[in-house]
């Protein structure tokens, strides 16, 4: 499912509940917010980032303060009519992140193989 069409149909049940996992969850911690993985947000709106394409949720812990979350970084309850299609998507997301950074690792190594034992510093040795 493409994430444009997973947003659209998203937006139709706003606002809806939601739960912080791992750095979602260390960040309302940091934050000063009481809260669990069990602890209920509200998400308030839903937009696709611009640079990364990904779904991106406008929540609020208490009602008052407001932050943004990564949809893959948050859990619908399993009741929810879109939960399996949101778990999809974050499986496809988690794929695509770890392709990235598997290519990453891969520039990181040719760049090291091209740059091999030269040094910037070496252009300014006296010979």
């Amino acid at each position: 499912m493409s994430a444009h069409k997973l947003l659209n149909e998203l937006l139709g049940y706003l606002p809806l509940r939601a739960y912080a996992r791992g750095a979602v969850l260390t960040l309302l911690r940091e934050m000063g917010f009481s809260v669990k993985n069990k602890t209920p947000l509200t998400v308030i709106d839903i937009f696709r980032d611009d640079d990364s394409g990904e779904l991106v949720c406008k929540l609020t812990p208490d009602g008052t303060g407001e932050f943004t979350a990564a949809l893959s970084n948050l859990k619908l309850d399993i009741t929810h009519p879109l939960y399996r299609k949101v778990k999809d998507y974050q499986a496809e997301v988690s794929e695509a992140l770890g392709k990235q950074d598997l290519e990453d690792s891969r520039q990181a190594q040719i760049d090291q193989d091209d740059r091999g034992a030269f040094r910037v510093g070496d252009l300014y040795k006296k010979g």
